[in-house]
């Protein structure tokens, strides 16, 4: 594989972690451990790339360096076969980022305009001064991306961060939802615009949690949805009666 540039602004249109390996004595101070992590995304220009993060500084998690590779779909399978074998991913997972790969590339969303994507009575989703924004019954929560996951960060107003494991690219949402598309989380869960404003809204002020964690609370406000359905269609009855 040879060394490949990868602009910012990526496009996560195949993003999951491949590879993990410590150094050698795999030791840890607190909850930093010293190690290198591989993963496989979609860069700007639809090429696949193998992206290998090592941090740098065992005491600072944010000292980190990357390098990327240029892969392709053959090399692609390989590496899902590979994180298969070692835990990372299910066969489900697999056949799932496989048709992600073979989608038709769309280009990144412009990280520069200002823009509103969705807008109902409780939630604004959109973008302002090159940042993703929801703003949930008035309070705004900033939307962030750390690339190597992705790891979606929720930063409230008062500075206190969220940080969702596998989660989305804010861009890539904008660009979904401003197109009338959906988007599918890791885990296979498809999202419209309301249940990502949902999802966002349920981990803000977690600290730290993974999305299967976080989207959990779509199927509660599902079955809440079915039960006030179930109710006002019993009240209707009983009023015929």
């Amino acid at each position: 594989m040879k060394e490949y540039k990868v602009n910012s602004g990526y496009g996560w249109h195949a993003w999951f972690w491949v590879d993990k390996e410590a150094f050698e004595g795999e030791w840890k101070i607190g909850m930093l451990r010293y190690r290198i992590e591989k993963a496989v995304g979609r860069a700007d220009d639809g090429k696949l790339f193998l992206m290998v993060w090592t941090n740098l500084d065992q005491h600072d998690s944010d000292k980190f360096s990357q390098a990327f590779f240029e892969i392709d779909e053959r090399e692609y399978a390989e590496l899902l076969d590979r994180a298969i074998k070692q835990g990372e991913l299910t066969p489900n997972d697999r056949e799932h980022l496989i048709k992600r790969m073979k989608a038709p590339f769309i280009p990144p969303w412009d990280s520069h305009k200002a823009a509103v994507v969705y807008r109902d009575g409780r939630y604004t989703l959109g973008q302002q001064n090159d940042r993703p924004y929801l703003i949930v019954n008035g309070k705004r929560l900033t939307l962030t991306c750390q690339p190597y996951e992705p790891c979606l960060y929720i930063t409230d107003e008062d500075g206190c961060r969220t940080a969702v494991h596998n989660a989305f690219d804010p861009f890539d949402v904008l660009n979904a939802f401003s197109r009338g598309e959906t988007i599918t989380s890791i885990t296979g869960r498809e999202y419209d615009a309301r249940d990502f404003c949902a999802m966002v809204e349920y981990a803000a002020g977690m600290a730290d949690i993974g999305i299967n964690v976080a989207e959990a609370v779509l199927e509660t406000d599902k079955k809440q949805g079915e039960t006030a359905k179930k109710n006002k269609s019993t009240q209707n009855t009983n009023r015929l009666l």
